[in-house]
């Protein structure tokens, strides 16, 4: 058996997918920074190589379809213990079977890359209703966000296009990074926490954050709240990051 490993990129992904395809023993996929070797596996590095990404990309866009595409990059995203393999032998099955095979949800690799996917879908559309801001300096506005998933690459278009004119970031501090929005465009930035914390130093007592609190109790009714509905649509690991809460 052999085990690639690759740099954590999506490209770096596909070109392992690349080399992998043609092996004839069973192949398993790692990120290279969290690979625990196996006594009965030979590590192999696969550098990077954009034409093979691309190959596989196109490939994956013109005799599948653009759902497939998606699938495999939540799973990416979702970042479960052997996502990686388990991306492989999804693309290997719908290469097999063509794009029809996603209708045969009684298979265990349709099922799970369907259950993760849905996740990290459902998690990407909450956070951009669950992401609190701090004026950190005038006019440079700060959050903090530990999503189970990495989905800041899913919720940077949303927010560029609803914050346009302001600057703004949002750090994602279980991956050390962020994303930065400057007024001219949104990138993904290395981002600590260390860094995040000396920001928001800077804050002092927000007025608009007090009356969105004091909004937020007057219009709670004490007598009516329903914990279990309420964790269901907000869940509790969000709470930390959360103002009025």
């Amino acid at each position: 058996m052999k085990d690639y490993l690759y740099d954590g990129s999506f490209d770096g992904l596909l070109t392992a997918v690349f080399y992998a395809y043609t092996e004839k023993e069973p192949i398993r996929l790692f990120k290279e920074t969290s690979y625990r070797p196996y006594l009965l596996s030979e590590p192999v590095v696969v550098k990077t190589e954009m034409d093979k990404s691309d190959r596989v990309y196109q490939g994956i866009c013109s005799r599948l379809s653009h759902t497939t595409l998606t699938n495999i990059y939540y799973l990416y995203l979702s970042e479960i213990p052997d996502s990686e393999t388990l991306a492989f032998e999804y693309i290997k099955l719908c290469f097999k079977y063509t794009d029809t095979i996603n209708l045969a949800k009684n298979n265990d690799i349709i099922r799970t890359v369907d259950k993760y996917a849905k996740r990290v879908l459902m998690e990407s559309h909450r956070l951009k209703g669950f992401v609190r801001f701090k004026e950190v300096t005038p006019l440079v506005f700060y959050a903090q966000i530990e999503p189970d998933h990495d989905i800041l690459p899913l919720i940077l278009g949303h927010f560029k296009k609803r914050f346009s004119d302001q600057h703004f970031i949002i750090h994602d501090l279980k991956r050390g990074y962020a994303i930065v929005y400057d007024l001219k465009e949104a990138y993904l930035h290395d981002l600590s926490i260390e860094q995040g914390e000396k920001l928001l130093h800077f804050t002092e007592g927000d007025p608009f954050e007090e009356l969105f609190k004091s909004f937020y109790k007057s219009v709670t009714l004490e007598e009516r709240i329903n914990d279990r509905q309420r964790r269901s649509y907000m869940p509790k690991r969000y709470w930390k990051h959360l103002v009025e809460l």
